[in-house]
């Protein structure tokens, strides 16, 4: 075998060991997705990118949107967050750590948001908590107690 040949041999063998180590380095029980979505409609195009995080219980998931129409392009975004409330300010902001010990932070009286928080929600409970983001930038940040 030639050393040309030897050389791309173990370039392949590094690179399979490399994704092998990637993808063992997930914790057990991890699930991510990726889309995209293209759709045709009769006033222009419209197209969603979403990505997720899930890890046992928790969730963590992005998607956007852009939509072309005949009055210009219209866009929007929401993230939507399962966990556990490590910070908790009322009217102020609230924080939740996923499985994977990622804490989100959310302000809930930022300029332009509307909040939303249920009743009973206290550092400890598990909340689902959805943040959109409209065309217009007005924001509507909902904070659910998860069963």
């Amino acid at each position: 075998m030639s050393n040309r040949m030897k050389l791309l041999a173990l370039g392949a063998l590094g690179g399979a060991a490399l994704a092998t180590t990637i993808a063992c380095s997930k914790a057990p029980g991890t699930e991510e997705r990726k889309t995209e979505t293209t759709t045709q409609t009769s006033q222009g195009e419209v197209k969603t990118t979403s990505e997720s995080t899930r890890q046992g219980s928790t969730l963590d998931a992005k998607s956007e949107t852009k939509a072309d129409t005949a009055n210009g392009t219209v866009k929007s975004a929401a993230e939507v967050v399962v966990g556990t409330v490590t910070v908790y300010e009322p009217g102020k902001k609230i924080e939740v750590m996923t499985a994977d010990k990622k804490t989100n932070s959310f302000a809930l009286d930022a300029k332009g948001t509307v909040a939303s928080v249920d009743l009973g929600v206290a550092v400890g409970s598990r909340v689902r908590v959805t943040d959109q983001t409209g065309d217009d930038k007005s924001r509507r940040v909902t904070v659910k107690l998860e069963g």
